[in-house]
């Protein structure tokens, strides 16, 4: 019992822990950055359209100069990104990545701005001509790796002439592998930051593949009242886990090797080993946001954030410790089922997997290179010409949906008239009714086979009785219940009787067998019946049998316990 509620405890406190570390209005800001600031960002598929996407769209929403009503804003208000309440966090930074120089390369083959800076014999880099621009910091030079980072410039106009000039000196071009614009925001409000990433990749095919993504996150911990309620619930949660870790240990000490051969032992050995990830991931989050706070705290000026801040560690280990975190709220709640095996109906649907092991193992094998065979005929088939079936991982994604489903056969039917409805009439009938009830037909033989479960039904039924105790239900005594008691009684004194009548034959038959001299001095043989207690008062006993052995049978009142 014990067990079962530091269990409980610590399953609710995990859930705790993990609901107050969401914040509920991450979701709300992501989206209204996104909204604003990735305006037709995936429409770009030339530089042209990028530069031109730069101007029309990035810039003046990084840059706002005027609010809705026309009015001119402050020096401050312009660090809000237009339409949201986030203000940027130093400027916005470009990064490039292109391809390492051949021996071959001339400066003609690239753009104008770009030439090759001579190195070593084993490395060589790319070196750009930016025109010059007096309040324009340097570029962020990797030589060998050929990486080119820029922060972009703080006002609006001389903002608006590099990236002119980038336009002109042929910033994108052949050598160029990916591009990608990194802005940093916070909400004072809502004390989140944020990440727009956006990734420009030139895939080599003519055109740019854009992608985006936006991260929003806490930094700040441990600042108001309810951070120290967490605070404190935290610890009491680490206890807990090493109160159990330690019981684990103790009882893996006590079974051995016996230990492992349930596998609910392994499942809270995984769910220890995840909740200390968990723990390490948290306190490791934890350090590098400590240390995010103090770069942006260093980058701040005069007049605001003047350099630019890497907050992507920091989003990386939030995103990480959420995902952890969500795993082992998982297992956590899988192993309550553990607990509740004491229930009949419950054992028997876990041991289903059990039961059903054998035709379940040949009924995967059977799908799996069924699902195979359909995942790489529709890849060849149709990867050409529709989006969901363009690489493996969105081909078997969308099979699996119409498993689920969801079709596409108006999309199947106009990439190809033939092979669609074929494949998609074949699919449906192989998998998707065949297979499926070929399953369920499984499943329905193992719940209606008659299996003997073995379950705790008196733990079951402690509980049940403590609970209704600590509620203060009570089953009252009626007269039927006391008349099935008498009825009772009453057989049982026959019974006695009747016992009491063929003992004294029996002793009487040993008394002539056995003469009085041949019994020596053995004295009187004493033999004390078993003493049964009933609800009737404790004088009316049954008389002693005085003969050569006696024979006592006394009838005793019952406590009320019985």
């Amino acid at each position: 019992m014990m067990e079962l509620l530091l269990l409980l405890i610590f399953v609710a406190l995990l859930f705790y822990i993990a609901q107050m570390d969401k914040d509920t209005h991450a979701f709300r800001e992501r989206q209204t950055l996104s909204s604003n600031i990735l305006n037709d960002y995936d429409t770009i598929r030339t530089p042209d359209q990028f530069y031109s996407w730069l101007e029309d769209v990035l810039l003046p929403t990084l840059y706002p100069s005027a609010w809705y009503n026309g009015r001119k804003m402050k020096y401050l208000d312009r660090l809000f990104a237009q339409n949201t309440a986030s203000f940027r966090i130093g400027p916005p930074r470009l990064t490039q990545i292109r391809q390492r120089p051949g021996a071959m390369t001339k400066d003609k083959d690239a753009g104008r701005g770009w030439d090759v800076l001579p190195g070593n014999m084993s490395c060589t880099s790319w070196r750009f001509a930016i025109p010059a621009l007096s309040d324009h910091p340097n570029y962020t030079k990797s030589n060998c790796k050929n990486i080119h980072s820029l922060n972009l410039p703080l006002d609006y106009k001389t903002a608006m002439s590099f990236i002119n000039a980038l336009s002109d000196s042929e910033y994108l071009e052949k050598y160029t592998k990916s591009v990608t614009i990194d802005i940093n925001f916070y909400n004072p409000s809502l004390k989140l930051f944020s990440v727009v990433k956006m990734v420009i990749d030139l895939s080599g095919i003519g055109s740019l593949m854009p992608k985006a993504t936006t991260t929003s996150f806490r930094l700040f911990q441990y600042e108001s009242h309810n951070d120290y309620v967490s605070l404190f619930l935290h610890i009491v949660f680490t206890l807990f886990y090493l109160v159990l870790l330690f019981k684990e240990v103790k009882t893996v000490v006590k079974e051995g090797w016996g230990y492992c051969a349930s596998p609910w032992n392994a499942l809270g050995w995984v769910s220890l080993v995840g909740t200390a990830t968990v723990i390490s991931v948290f306190v490791k989050r934890y350090a590098v946001a400590t240390d995010t706070l103090a770069m942006v705290a260093r980058s701040n000026g005069e007049l605001g954030f003047e350099d630019f801040v890497d907050l992507t560690a920091a989003a990386w280990w939030d995103a990480c410790f959420k995902h952890v975190l969500g795993l082992v709220v998982f297992i956590n709640t899988i192993s309550l089922l553990r607990v509740v095996r004491f229930s009949q109906t419950i054992g028997k649907l876990l041991a289903l997997p059990g039961l059903m092991k054998e035709e379940l193992l040949s009924f995967l094998v059977v799908a799996a290179v069924a699902f195979m065979a359909f995942i790489s005929s529709g890849y060849l088939v149709f990867g050409a010409h529709m989006e969901s079936y363009s690489d493996l991982y969105h081909t078997t994604f969308a099979l699996f949906e119409m498993v689920l489903g969801r079709f596409f056969a108006n999309e199947m039917l106009d990439s190809n008239p033939l092979t669609g409805p074929i494949f998609f009439t074949t699919f449906m009938i192989c998998i998707f009714i065949l297979l499926m009830n070929f399953l369920m037909t499984i499943i329905c033989d193992a719940i209606s086979a008659d299996v003997d479960v073995t379950h705790d039904r008196d733990l079951a039924d402690h509980m049940w009785r403590s609970f209704k105790a600590m509620l203060g239900f009570h089953r009252a005594t009626n007269k039927e219940d006391k008349t099935e008691d008498v009825s009772k009684m009453e057989d049982l004194q026959t019974n006695l009787r009747i016992l009491q009548e063929g003992l004294d034959e029996s002793l009487a038959i040993c008394d002539s067998v056995l003469p009085r001299s041949r019994q020596g001095n053995q004295g009187l043989l004493n033999v004390k019946a078993p003493t049964f207690q009933t609800r009737a008062y404790q004088k009316h006993s049954c008389p002693v049998v005085d003969t050569e052995c006696k024979v006592t049978i006394n009838i005793e009142p019952a406590s009320e316990s019985d």
